[in-house]
């Protein structure tokens, strides 16, 4: 009797040990399934979460976008209704006059055409900079060929607001180097124009390139005689969406939306180079770009 029970205890103790050992292997069976579900719920839930960021991010482009055509258009509009107003006001007499006026407001509205089309570029460019997997195209282009069409493109803009621009190479046979053609000539319009936008008559902006071969690299620099931005705002100017104005509560300086800097850096660091900056408020700002002539 005493070794039948015996027999039996061992057989249960078999049987509990038997289903423990099937219940581990089930749990251990389940859980990689479990884990991976867990992980696809939470891809889903970062998948929508960045789908709603972007979806948001989208909307406030567009809305800016609106916003600052709007801006950039109203002046036309108002400036077509004086040019018909001054018109018809006018005696035959007076062509003269008539011939001044819409000198002054087609240079106002070559402006303002200015101003919706670098827009619009730069709307275009920051669209592609912020696309997963963009790899901007390279070949080897003539940096100085780049920022003397720029100058040569934005020159009268600068000399209707009576400032003096202009730039120089060193050495005069520039290095060729590897690079975006298309963005650095953003970059150079940007900096060129952020540089207008906060100067004014008899300032003047100067823009120097110069060449290191022994350390394979190209130094440009952007300098103005401008307003100079304050000390505490150096280290966010090249913020997405940040304007000087804007963080004091004003208006932005001729309805700028804080993207020019933001995509001079993008442009600059898909070249593997750095840019600086350093300003004093009443003297005028300097930037400065590093770029590797080639890029690795």
């Amino acid at each position: 009797m005493v070794i039948y029970i015996g027999i039996l205890e061992a057989i249960l103790v078999l049987i509990v040990v038997i289903l423990t050992m099937l219940a581990i292997w089930w749990y251990w069976r389940r859980r990689p399934r479990e884990l991976e579900e867990l992980h696809e719920r939470h891809l889903a839930d970062v998948r929508q979460e960045r789908d709603r960021q972007r979806h948001e991010e989208i909307s406030d482009i567009i809305k800016g976008f609106k916003h600052q055509a709007v801006n950039y258009l109203r002046p036309i509009k108002d400036e077509l209704h004086l040019i018909k107003r001054e018109m018809k006001g006018l005696p035959i007499a007076e062509k003269e006059r008539w011939h001044r006026v819409l000198e002054d407001s087609l240079g106002i509205i070559e402006y303002y055409e200015w101003r919706v089309t670098q827009l619009i570029e730069n709307m275009a460019i920051l669209s592609q900079l912020e696309s997963p997997g963009h790899v901007p195209g390279f070949s080897e282009v003539k940096l100085d060929a780049i920022v003397g069409d720029v100058v040569r493109d934005v020159y009268d803009i600068a000399e209707a607001k009576g400032i003096e621009l202009s730039w120089r190479a060193s050495p005069e046979n520039f290095p060729r180097i590897t690079a975006n053609q298309d963005g650095l000539r953003q970059v150079f319009i940007n900096l060129i124009d952020n540089a207008i936008k906060y100067c004014q008559e008899k300032d003047t902006i100067d823009v120097v390139l110069r060449a290191e071969a022994s350390k394979s690299v190209v130094y440009a620099q952007v300098s103005d005689t401008g307003q100079g931005i304050p000390e505490e705002d150096l280290e966010l100017i090249f913020d997405k969406g940040y304007t000087v104005e804007g963080a004091r509560g004003r208006k932005p300086k001729e309805g700028g939306q804080g993207l020019g800097l933001y995509i001079v850096k993008l442009i600059v660091e898909k070249h593997n180079g750095h840019i600086a900056v350093k300003s004093q408020l009443g003297e005028g700002t300097t930037f400065t770009l590093t770029l590797p002539i080639q890029r690795i």
